[in-house]
């Protein structure tokens, strides 16, 4: 069943009656819920409240709140994606779709290969496409979008497991994540070069092959967030005959 999610900031999520102002209410006018359906409230900030429409009061309505879930749909370690910045629509499709997948932070990499200029100014485009991905998929807060920054700078930072996107890999890589989460690595439109793929392998990423065919830089993001936040269950040992 579809449920109908409101965002509203600001505001402690508790159990209870909460007045939704007209702006918040408004996707749920479009979707013309009745009393008595069900509404979830996000706060954005981990918090879903999970109640029912009690009434309309012009433009705003009335919600009851009967319980609250954190955290709910995050995964239990930071999975950062980080991504040489590509054209417009693609890289605006890549953030809603690595919100859906789970990525917590989304990080725009300036690489040789990356073209076009003024990157910084699309940073607030993309926040808020993340925060309307949360309300879509159902998961409790947005992926942090950085600021466009330098390989360089990437390399310096990144934590935990790290893995770049590379065909020339061997396959299946082996690696663990661990607390510290996951760093994913997909170069630009082009690729990384030569000299980018050395610096890449020297602070420690592991190639990570995503089959025999060559994929779109957004294609290869995702299927890289797939994998690694959603890895196929151990199989069972084989039963001595």
């Amino acid at each position: 069943m579809s449920v109908t999610r409101l965002v509203l900031r600001g505001d402690a999520l508790a159990a209870g009656e909460h007045v939704i102002p007209p702006a918040a209410a408004k996707h749920a006018r479009v979707a013309r819920v009745v009393m008595g359906e069900q509404i979830e409230l996000l706060d954005l900030d981990g918090g879903v409240g999970i109640g029912r429409l009690v009434c309309w009061e012009g433009a705003a309505c009335r919600v009851v709140v009967e319980r609250v879930e954190r955290e709910r749909g995050e995964p239990a370690a930071p999975l950062v994606l980080a991504v040489g910045v590509l054209h417009t629509a693609a890289f605006d499709w890549l953030v809603e779709k690595a919100t859906e997948l789970g990525a917590t932070a989304v990080v725009p990499v300036l690489s040789e290969r990356v073209q076009g200029r003024r990157h910084d100014a699309r940073v607030e485009r993309w926040q808020r496409i993340a925060e309307a991905a949360v309300a879509q998929c159902g998961r409790s807060r947005p992926p942090r979008i950085g600021e466009p920054q330098r390989l360089a700078a990437l390399l310096a930072e990144a934590r935990g497991t790290r893995l770049v996107a590379d065909s020339a890999a061997p396959s299946p890589a082996d690696f663990t994540v661990g607390a510290d989460g996951v760093t994913l690595l997909v170069g630009p439109e082009g690729g990384l070069t030569e000299r980018e793929v050395a610096a890449v392998r020297a602070a420690g990423f592991l190639g990570l092959s995503l089959g025999p065919r060559t994929l779109r830089a957004e294609t290869a993001a995702l299927a890289l967030l797939a994998v690694v936040g959603f890895p196929p269950a151990p199989r069972p040992a084989p039963v001595p005959v």
